[in-house]
């Protein structure tokens, strides 16, 4: 008896082991569900005493003396908060709710950051079409894109001069030239690159089930049309 009970003992204890030892596992698990980046709505320059950092169209996080630098590490995103290792330090930076300013905490003391890039209001006025027409249901048509308000507006046109009416401008996210967009619940996805001095823009969409499918995953170069 006194064997058996010996037994069944043995056997709780390695239960209770192995338990314990899951539960240390799970706790000390990298956490691979959260993603390591950025919210891309802080996409741009910013400016501070602790040294000036950019963030891209990625959630990625860059140092920056007026070129991009070394790429940091994120290490904990919870936004609008983040751990980040970068300038050899680890840093902690809280975006307020204007993404326009931040506060940044360093090994050296706490510091206010503003962006400082400027965004697709760049290039308000703009009217681009491309340079080659697409098959559409209703026929060959020119893409066009307008800029306007700080946002912008995409729509098929039957040739390159009249410009056709849009349905509404949607905002962006990015800085200077390169941006990205996603609309009607992540239906439709692709990005902007525009030329330096705003003469063209090149699209891309990644998702959207209204084109045809030479235009997704390919570069759609549009020229300017005019410039108000």
């Amino acid at each position: 008896m006194s064997k058996k009970i010996s037994t069944i003992f043995l056997t709780l204890f390695l239960v209770g082991v192995l338990s314990v030892s899951c539960s240390n596992k799970d706790k000390t698990a990298p956490d691979t569900t959260t993603p390591k980046t950025i919210n891309t709505k802080y996409a741009g320059i910013w400016s501070g005493a602790g040294g000036n950092v950019e963030i891209d169209i990625n959630g990625n996080i860059y140092e920056y003396n007026s070129i991009r630098g070394n790429k940091g590490e994120i290490i904990e995103a919870n936004d609008p908060t983040y751990k980040v290792q970068i300038y050899n330090d680890d840093v902690t930076i809280t975006f307020l709710s204007d993404a326009k300013s931040a506060t940044v905490i360093t090994k050296n003391g706490e510091y206010p950051y503003t962006k400082t890039s400027q965004g697709i209001e760049l290039y308000n006025g703009n009217t681009y079409v491309s340079t080659k027409a697409f098959n559409y249901e209703n026929g060959q048509s020119y893409f066009w894109v307008s800029v306007k308000y700080g946002k912008a507006a995409m729509n098929a046109g039957s040739d390159q001069t009249s410009e056709p009416s849009y349905q509404g401008y949607f905002p962006v996210t990015g800085y200077n030239t390169d941006y990205s967009f996603s609309l009607n619940s992540d239906s439709v996805v692709g990005t902007f690159k525009f030329n330096s001095d705003g003469s063209s823009v090149t699209v891309r969409f990644t998702k959207n089930p209204d084109a045809p499918a030479e235009m997704l995953n390919t570069d759609i170069v549009c020229n300017i049309k005019n410039n108000n």
